[in-house]
């Protein structure tokens, strides 16, 4: 176990269910706090991994005693899933904590799908991750993506239209007047030929939000064999979570990681 202490610095009315005062009394846990009480909360150890350990390949973009950032490469589940057990992003951080010789339970804050590549967060104490979770619902990670796109695209915009779940696909996402909001602001970055590369901005975060989007307005995700088509030169979905800018656990002020594409969406020479 761990302990962390507080000290009540403001008048309060609230009431714990259990704390310390300065003689180091536990208190009845109904009882109120008060201005310069001490609080001391035991802290559980994670004792497993909640996944299979494996050795993978790891490329840590940032790291702190509360935090992971690392880069998920294409066809490559986060999490197990279904049928998949093994060889998930998951898999492969269980390995690199065992690698350190620490324990800290798998705890992705959120998803990227299989064929998208790029940053993804995850909390290594329960704490981190119901923070990073509620700043998530609060729209205070900003998560910017880089994708190459179907089409010409002239001007910038914002594609506000509500996504729900296929009625016959449950694995598809539609746009769907009776579905969940979603909006996703799109920024030209250049072009390849006839295709577009844009810098997507989520304002929400909506399952194939981006992918569903894109599709919609007539320009679909290169290599989006769900949504569009797969052909070479590319032979990757050309989708990529470029960014993360947010506050750190435990920390004041906000960080920006950022990651490269890398591969040019794998595009064969």
């Amino acid at each position: 176990m761990s302990w962390k202490t507080y000290t009540v610095k403001e008048p309060t009315e609230l009431a714990v269910s259990k704390y310390v005062k300065d003689n180091s009394r536990v208190a009845h846990s109904q009882r109120a706090l008060k201005k310069g009480d001490v609080l001391t909360l035991e802290l559980p150890q994670d004792k497993d991994y909640g996944v299979d350990v494996e050795k993978g390949p790891i490329t840590v973009l940032y790291e702190d005693a509360h935090t992971l950032v690392v880069n998920k490469a294409p066809f490559m589940l986060v999490h197990p899933a279904g049928q998949t057990k093994s060889c998930t992003l998951s898999n492969y951080i269980a390995g690199y904590y065992a690698k350190k010789g620490v324990v800290h339970k798998v705890r992705p804050v959120h998803r990227l799908d299989r064929d998208t590549s790029g940053c993804i967060l995850f909390g290594k104490t329960k704490e981190a991750q119901q923070y990073y979770t509620d700043e998530l619902q609060a729209g205070r990670i900003d998560r910017i993506y880089t994708g190459l796109v179907e089409g010409h695209i002239d001007a910038d915009g914002m594609v506000d239209e509500p996504i729900g779940v296929d009625p016959v696909f449950d694995n598809r996402r539609v746009i769907d007047e009776f579905g969940q909001p979603a909006q996703t602001e799109y920024t030209v970055l250049g072009y390849e030929g006839d295709n577009t590369l844009l810098r997507f901005k989520l304002l929400t975060g909506r399952t194939h939000q981006i992918r569903v989007h894109m599709e919609h307005i007539g320009h679909p995700i290169i290599g989006d064999a769900m949504y569009g088509t797969r052909n070479k030169p590319y032979t990757r979905q050309c989708l990529h979570a470029s960014e993360l800018t947010f506050v750190p656990y435990g920390k004041d002020e906000a960080i920006t990681i950022t990651c490269e594409v890398g591969d040019n969406f794998g595009r064969e020479k």
